[in-house]
């Protein structure tokens, strides 16, 4: 099963009746027509305790989740997954300008792995997409084929002082449980110095993306992607420390959630730019996209 499909933790009626719109192939073509004829709609959010957390995980465990065209970064025999969480600020249509305040502020959750340079630079593709308010789950399920976001009932990111604390539970395996605690150590574990060589050169590159590949809802062997901006101070960016960590997803890998990397960024203005299907003929994508 296509781990993009929506999942239905809610016994809601009307939720069901318009999910089941939002995975119709008849409909998704129809709106992926209109999208090529009209201008896309810019996004925009101010995010903030932007919590990254991420693991080398051995690329034998995890290459065949995505289509064979697609190259995930790899050294070593090991690739790198990140789990992103944040809270939106007024998540809305940029054209809105002061409007947009009226807009809700949903938390959400992005689950990805890196896309290899050589194939495109700055891009990532998602396992994942978690949001805690059904409006976004099924609004950019509509309107989008990079916003497939599943809706968690249980979803906590919260800050106090230098703690942040985060619950997210989607099912059996898409679950996080950890407290990260804001501090000035900025070091690198020590199974990441063999691929970095200093703690900003780390954050500098799992931050620093431009592009999301995401996997089609009816056709996972096709993708579309996403375009994004996130003006990052990197001199903002703080060191972090895990404790009380739970994913049973890495368990599935062999990885163990102790050898995490983790760093926080306090706030920044994130904006979706735009929406491109990727040609499921060109077996490299960057000759599309790039």
């Amino acid at each position: 099963m296509n781990r993009h499909r929506l999942k239905k933790p809610t016994n809601g009626v009307t939720f069901k009746c318009i999910a089941f719109f939002a995975q119709c192939s008849f409909l998704l073509g129809l709106r992926r027509i209109l999208m090529r004829l009209v201008p896309f709609l810019q996004l925009h959010s101010q995010v903030k305790n932007i919590v990254y957390l991420s693991w080398w995980v051995d690329i034998e465990q995890v290459r065949s989740r995505y289509p064979s065209h697609v190259q995930l970064l790899e050294k070593q025999g090991k690739t790198i997954f990140t789990i992103l969480t944040y809270q939106h600020q007024h998540f809305g249509f940029s054209f809105l300008g002061p409007l947009r305040q009226f807009m809700p502020s949903p938390q959400q959750s992005n689950w990805r792995f890196y896309i290899a340079p050589e194939q495109q630079a700055k891009t990532v593709i998602f396992e994942q997409v978690v949001i805690d308010q059904k409006l976004y789950v099924l609004s950019g399920r509509l309107a989008s084929d990079v916003m497939p976001a599943q809706y968690a009932q249980q979803f906590v990111h919260e800050r106090e002082d230098d703690i942040i604390q985060t619950q997210i539970e989607l099912d059996a395996l898409y679950r996080l449980s950890c407290s990260v605690q804001i501090n000035t150590d900025q070091h690198l574990p020590q199974t990441w110095k063999t691929f970095f060589s200093s703690w900003r050169e780390a954050i500098t590159y799992l931050v620093d993306q431009d592009h999301a590949w995401v996997e089609w809802v009816d056709q996972p062997e096709r993708l579309s992607q996403g375009d994004i901006e996130m003006p990052f101070d990197f001199n903002q960016i703080q060191a972090a420390q895990v404790s009380n960590i739970d994913c049973p997803l890495l368990h599935q890998w062999g990885v163990r959630e102790q050898d995490v990397f983790a760093f926080v960024v306090p706030a920044l203005n994130f904006y979706v730019k735009n929406e491109t299907p990727i040609d499921e003929n060109t077996s490299d994508c960057c000759e599309k996209c790039g």
